[in-house]
């Protein structure tokens, strides 16, 4: 038989020494493979999305707190009697809306703060929304510039894109449409 004859020609090797039965030399493993540099940056790139949704997710609410706490007082402000232009002036809002966050607060009382008080905590107040809007907006143009890479370079897909930066896939295609990737 053919296949008899295969294997006496072929001999087994024997343990623990890497040489065959004639003493040639086997194949050994001598360590971990060299790992894949575009699952390595993939890697990074769903790590650095995720951390990114979190930093907008945090400013957001930290947004959201201002907004509320500088209608407060803005309300308050209009109730203990101050100029609803001094109150736009200090909160870089336009008087139009100044006077309908007043309207959308309840009933308010008299705080009896003073008037320079007043405006204090309103500019303070809108100085540090602005920060945060900022801060905000930073992360997303960050957010955005990471998805085009990794969509140029096809790192990723979409449904891994839109998993690990929490936004739809098609809002990922709209939003890295046209972003260029040149470095100044």
């Amino acid at each position: 038989m053919p296949g008899r004859e295969i294997q006496e020609r072929i001999r087994p090797r024997t343990a623990g020494t890497g040489t065959d039965g004639a003493g040639a030399a086997a194949y050994r493993y001598r360590g971990a493979p060299a790992p894949d540099p575009a699952a390595a940056r993939a890697q990074q790139a769903l790590a650095m999305l995720g951390q990114l949704r979190t930093t907008i997710a945090l400013r957001s609410s930290r947004v959201r707190a201002l907004t509320a706490e500088l209608g407060d007082c803005v309300a308050q402000a209009l109730c203990d009697g101050l100029k609803v232009a001094a109150v736009a002036k200090a909160a870089g809002l336009p008087a139009a809306r100044v006077r309908s966050t007043a309207l959308a607060r309840g009933e308010l009382y008299p705080s009896g703060q003073t008037q320079n008080g007043h405006l204090h905590l309103i500019a303070g107040l809108a100085a540090e929304l602005v920060a945060a809007e900022e801060t905000r907006s930073a992360a997303e143009a960050e957010r955005t510039q990471i998805l085009a890479l990794a969509r140029k370079s096809r790192l990723l897909d979409d449904y891994q894109l839109a998993g690990a930066s929490g936004l739809k896939s098609d809002e990922i295609r709209k939003l890295t449409r046209g972003v260029g990737l040149r470095v100044a």
